[in-house]
């Protein structure tokens, strides 16, 4: 009993979702949360001043600035903003020069100018009056600033950020010859402006989400309102609402704190850095989140095919996607296996390496102290140190580092007789393969499986990685991305779209979405989507 409590803890999804088509769907409650008791704003100015003075600990936190006001007719206000987070010159000629054009401000005036305050004489586009003070507090250290005019129970809020940012540059880690060549930037509506652009469709919501009981980092929750399946929108957003911690910084925080497993090897969700990208996950019906201060957005459900497709795919032709596809596949096979089958090979299977080969391998293995085993392990620590110490350098010397230091320590291991040179061969082949990963999640799984499948074929030959082959697929099959199988649509022999897991089809026969997402809407275009063929 306790063995098979381990394996279903060990092989199955315990999260209990599972995505099913929209007429079963099963709605879930947002996270439960205690109100807070709300904090209004006072009509006398005083009691609003002291307020936002004991909120922002002034005058102790010296970058917050509060500039008191004299209106016409001694009316008082106050602006409040954090100095550096905000543009000066936008303050100063869309708040602070038309409140001096104010008319008299008289008690019984009052109600009806807070209105035309907004309308007529504050010039700035967004701009917005609230009551309560966590959301005016909330505004202020997202980079707005707050007017507060004595009595009156609202302030003021005006979106004037300012704060120095990176532009947008052309993407470092998916780099493609085809497509746009635009990189998500650490701007929140920079990034989502790029995807609309991408998509101009006002069914293309996006929801706010703060996450973060501190840093209270702000987010958008992307989706196509008629494309993605609700129950998938629903499991997302109560995901990432649930999330609870003092402070988030970057999306992949995000990304480890909403998948199912964190101490699975292989990432369930994907990130981007690619506008492109995240704009066709939106259109197959999946969500995309972005967080402000990061680069890269997170989508959400992925499986493990998505994870190894490379973005210039989607712009090749089709037999021009199917011959990079098989030689990525085949890549990625000898960054995993190579290792190990030399081993197995070599240890235990000789009869199948034709002689002369064999005779070569022993003459070669001659003089060398080691073990096989040990002689791999200790070259493949080698590769990883400089590939580690290339990235970590800055980039003229890293690509040198990588260059030198190979060549150096492969020949100089070589003249010592400590390794032999099959070795340095199966080592550089297996790199080379790594390298030519869509993803670089999907090459720390490589690393890990490299070294499984390297202990599994030193102590049992075949049988261990063919075990090893059969533990890990089932693993992988058991496993789901919010809801959805991560393996789809493999176990699905009845889905269209598993056509496309082994061979591209031209974009013009690309008629249906991922089935195994249930979008609302599964065509994505008409039967003949070429009317100049008719």
């Amino acid at each position: 009993m306790e063995m098979k409590r381990f394996l279903s803890k060990l092989f199955c999804d315990n999260s209990g979702f599972t995505v099913y088509p929209d007429k079963k769907r099963a709605d879930y409650d947002i996270r439960n949360k205690k109100e807070e008791k709300k904090e209004y704003v006072y009509t006398g100015i005083e009691e609003n001043l002291s307020y936002i003075k004991r909120f922002f600990s002034y005058p102790v936190n010296n970058d917050v600035l509060i500039r008191e006001l004299s209106l016409k007719g001694g009316k008082r206000a106050f602006l409040v903003f954090i100095e550096g987070m905000v543009s000066g010159e936008s303050v100063d000629a869309s708040v602070t020069e038309p409140l001096m054009k104010l008319p008299y401000l008289e008690n019984a005036s009052v109600e009806g100018m807070e209105e035309s305050i907004s309308k007529r004489f504050i010039s700035h586009s967004q701009s917005r009056s609230v009551s309560d003070f966590s959301d005016i507090c909330d505004e202020i250290n997202f980079g707005g600033c707050a007017l507060f005019v004595d009595g009156f129970n609202k302030a003021f809020v005006f979106d004037v950020r300012g704060w120095e940012h990176r532009g947008i540059s052309r993407p470092q880690n998916e780099q493609s010859i085809y497509g746009p060549q635009e990189a998500f930037s650490e701007m929140l509506r920079t990034n989502t402006a790029l995807i609309r652009k991408i998509l101009k469709t006002e069914k293309l919501i996006a929801e706010s989400i703060n996450i973060g009981s501190i840093s209270k980092t702000r987010g958008i929750l992307m989706y196509i309102s008629d494309i993605a399946n609700t129950q998938i929108v629903n499991e997302v957003r109560y995901r990432i609402k649930s999330v609870s911690a003092d402070y988030i910084i970057a999306v992949e925080e995000v990304a480890q704190m909403v998948e199912e497993r964190p101490l699975m090897i292989t990432s369930q969700v994907l990130l981007t850095e690619r506008p492109d990208r995240a704009a066709r996950a939106l259109t197959q019906g999946r969500c995309v989140f972005l967080l402000s201060g990061s680069p890269r957005a997170l989508i959400l459900p992925a499986n493990a095919f998505e994870l190894t497709n490379v973005v210039s795919d989607d712009y090749l032709r089709a037999p021009y996607s199917n011959m990079a596809s098989i030689i990525r596949l085949f890549a990625m096979f000898l960054a995993i296996l190579l290792p190990g089958l030399y081993l197995a090979i070599t240890l235990y299977h000789q009869e199948i390496i034709p002689t002369y080969l064999l005779y070569s391998i022993a003459a070669a293995r001659e003089n060398v102290p080691f073990p096989s085993v040990v002689e791999l392990l200790l070259m493949d620590l080698s590769f990883e140190m400089i590939r580690e110490a290339g990235i970590r350098m800055p980039s003229p010397i890293g690509s040198t580092l990588g260059i030198v230091g190979g060549l150096i320590l492969g020949q100089a291991a070589v003249s010592a007789k400590i390794v032999s040179p099959i070795m340095i061969i199966v080592i550089a082949i297996t790199g080379i393969g790594a390298f030519a990963t869509a993803d670089y999640y999907i090459e720390w799984t490589f690393r890990i499986l490299r070294l499984a499948f390297i202990i599994l074929g030193s102590l049992l030959g075949f049988y261990g990685i063919a075990m090893g082959l059969f533990i890990y697929s089932v693993y992988l099959a058991a496993q789901k991305s919010v809801g959805c199988d991560f393996l789809a649509p493999l176990p699905d022999f009845k889905t269209k779209s598993m056509a496309e897991v082994v061979i591209k089809k031209p974009i013009s026969s690309k008629e249906l979405r991922p089935g195994f997402l249930y979008p609302k809407k599964i065509r994505r275009e008409s039967r003949v989507s070429r009317n100049w063929k008719r």
